[in-house]
């Protein structure tokens, strides 16, 4: 529901987005602890418990030890009161031992159930997002986000509250104690905890930046790592291997420098810690002999302090948590910040679409359309109101380097009547890839600008939209299972007749005679991104997915330029057969694929040149002509 509220669109490219506090973030956490009530309210209420158990075994071990002290011949040691003492010890050890255990097993188990919730809705978001934002994110930057930076936040969800709690129980108490022993006593245990919280407090901030340093640089180095191996066979072509690793060992280099800053502050702290710990010590005994304590009163005055040492040293490191949650929950929000895609209108197609043969519509009326500018610049407020750009995020000089939105489509008009065929041509950059983008909302169109079966896009709900059409894209993307998982990915494995759409769409693909060469068949895994194929079999993998789809719309994006011309013939043979059960558009650059095609739009620069059916055309003389002759004479040579 929270997600599912957020219904504006991104921010243009070039508009500076405030990020949220780490305060403000922090509350998001709420949600996710609530929602395992149980586990957070039993692990809480044995908190006390444990803690009065934990505080009753100095008083035990003190009068022990009181006993030991007065032994004489006169006073030999009463057996009896010692084992009872001793049973006493083990029940306070034992309750104590159980009931934490308990209690950190329910609250830490909460924290990790709250990680995951956390990670689900992230990614879930992520899907969301409009195209326009995941063409300017970094892949290794949102992994970085969604694993290092969600780890960071369970501790805010499971041991701070564990610790923390219990810190708010003893501490208190255990200053109780050491005021009845001696109000001196508790007066030096208070100056000495002064001077440590205010030591500590100067090291928290610097903290918290080294803290974010140190995530950013981990991002940096985790985006790095990921363009590069994906790249890697361009990189090897190139011979360009040790100068990626040099820029990578930069990199590195980097995020080691920040890991050494944050760890030299962190040492820092903890130097103050323990030795605050030792110093308490001493100042207990000796405050306690000039009080005139004995040796039991020491002892036990001396045990309390080391309960306390530890409390103090976790909250030490609660709050150098929270900083560095602080860190990571702020790079989290900047994600969780940016609106979804608007996911549509309400309006529904006539339900007899997608049934047998009948198929939608397709309409572009004065279709204006171009590309925003530069992405947001992330910027923190600062005190004195001044605003400064986050360090991930692109310099000024990068930004005026950015290109500021070409306009890719001027005044497009066109109809096509259901189960018809377009075909779009023309140079490289025409704008023919952007219509589908367009189509499908991958990009927003103009209002009133696209009509599916005459209803505005815009007012399809969204899911239902994309639903309709089966798209083989320009640059076909394969996931790293079998090539029957990649092909039966729009239609589902499980269905009932997978096998025999799988048969059809490897015919109607001409993959059929691959497969045999291949260890595994239709088994056969791609690995990732289809690396273990060629191009021409990877775009005929997409080609079978998309027929596979059986969707009203079939979009074939330039799917036949990596394959030879007997396959492409035998390709479009098979595609003449669908004619008539599907609305069909084909982007190619081989003309000899719309050839057939109910209407041809010839784009150039955005513009349509030229249209008509393939006779019409030839007829005019144009670019259509010119590229059908000269294609011709490459065929016949």
């Amino acid at each position: 529901a929270r997600v599912s509220t957020i219904e504006t669109q991104i921010p243009e490219r070039g508009t500076r987005v405030p990020k949220v506090s780490g305060r403000q973030g922090l509350r998001r956490l709420v949600p996710y602890v609530l929602k395992h009530k149980v586990a957070l309210v039993v692990g809480l209420a044995l908190v006390p418990f444990f803690v009065a158990c934990q505080l009753a075994i100095p008083r035990q071990l003190a009068s022990a030890l009181a006993m030991l002290v007065h032994i004489d011949a006169e006073h030999p040691l009463d057996a009896g009161a010692w084992a009872q003492k001793l049973l006493i010890l083990v029940g306070f050890g034992t309750a104590y031992s159980l009931m934490r255990f308990v209690s950190r097993f329910l609250i830490m188990g909460l924290s990790r159930h709250a990680e995951e919730d956390l990670k689900s809705d992230l990614f879930h978001h992520l899907t969301r997002l409009p195209l326009d934002f995941h063409d300017r994110a970094r892949i290794g930057d949102l992994i970085s986000r969604s694993n290092q930076d969600i780890e960071l936040l369970r501790f805010q969800a499971g041991p701070t509250l564990f610790f923390g709690t219990s810190v708010i129980f003893l501490f208190p108490t255990i200053l109780y104690f050491l005021f009845r022993l001696s109000p001196e006593l508790g007066i030096a245990v208070i100056v000495l905890f002064a001077i440590g919280m205010t030591a500590m407090l100067k090291v928290f901030g610097v903290i918290q930046l080294r803290s974010r340093a140190v995530q950013d640089a981990q991002s940096e180095i985790g985006a790095k790592a990921q363009e590069d191996f994906t790249g890697i066979r361009v990189l090897q072509a190139f011979a360009r291997e040790q100068s990626e690793v040099d820029t990578f060992a930069e990199i590195a280099d980097n995020g080691m420098n920040k890991q050494i800053e944050l760890a030299r502050t962190r040492g820092g702290l903890d130097a103050i810690f323990y030795g605050a710990g030792s110093v308490g010590v001493l100042a207990v005994i000796s405050v306690g002999v000039w009080a005139g304590m004995g040796v039991e009163q020491l002892f036990e005055a001396v045990i309390y302090l080391q309960m306390l040492v530890w409390p103090l040293l976790i909250l030490g490191w609660v709050l150098q948590t929270y900083n560095r949650s602080a860190a990571a929950i702020e790079r989290i929000d900047e994600i969780f910040e940016i609106p979804i895609e608007d996911r549509g209108g309400s309006r529904r197609l006539d339900s007899s679409i997608g049934e047998g043969n009948r198929a939608p519509s397709l309409e572009v009326r004065n279709l204006d359309f171009e590309y925003i500018g530069p992405p947001p610049v992330i910027v923190d407020a600062v005190d004195d109101g001044e605003r400064k750009a986050d360090a991930t995020s692109p310099t000024l000089a990068e930004l005026e380097a950015l290109p500021k939105g070409p306009r890719a489509l001027h005044g497009i008009n066109f109809r096509l009547d259901a189960n018809q065929t377009l075909g779009l041509v023309g140079p490289v950059g025409a704008g023919k890839s952007t219509i589908i983008s367009l189509f499908t909302r991958l990009y927003d169109p103009p209002r009133q600008s696209l009509f599916v079966d005459g209803i505005d896009v815009w007012d399809l709900p969204l899911n239902e939209l994309r639903s309709l059409f089966s798209v083989a894209p320009q640059e076909p993307f394969l996931f790293g299972k079998s090539i029957k998982s990649n092909i039966l990915f729009a239609h589902g494995e499980e269905s009932d007749d997978a096998d025999d759409l799988v048969d059809a769409a490897l015919e109607a693909s001409r993959l059929s005679p691959d497969l045999d060469r291949m260890p595994g068949g239709i088994d056969q895994v791609v690995g990732e991104r289809g690396i273990t194929l060629s191009g021409g079999q990877k775009q005929r993998t997409s080609l079978a997915r998309a027929l596979a789809g059986r969707r009203p719309v079939l979009v074939l994006d330039d799917t036949l330029s990596a394959v030879d011309h007997a396959t492409e013939r035998h390709i479009l043979e098979a595609l003449r057969e669908l004619r008539g059960r599907q609305t069909t558009i084909l982007i190619a650059h081989r003309l000899e694929a719309v050839r057939e095609a109910d209407l041809i739009l010839v784009l150039d620069d955005g513009h349509v040149i030229e249209r008509g059916t393939h006779d019409e055309l030839l007829k005019v003389h144009g670019w259509y002509a010119q590229t059908w002759s000269q294609q011709q004479q490459e065929r016949a040579t």
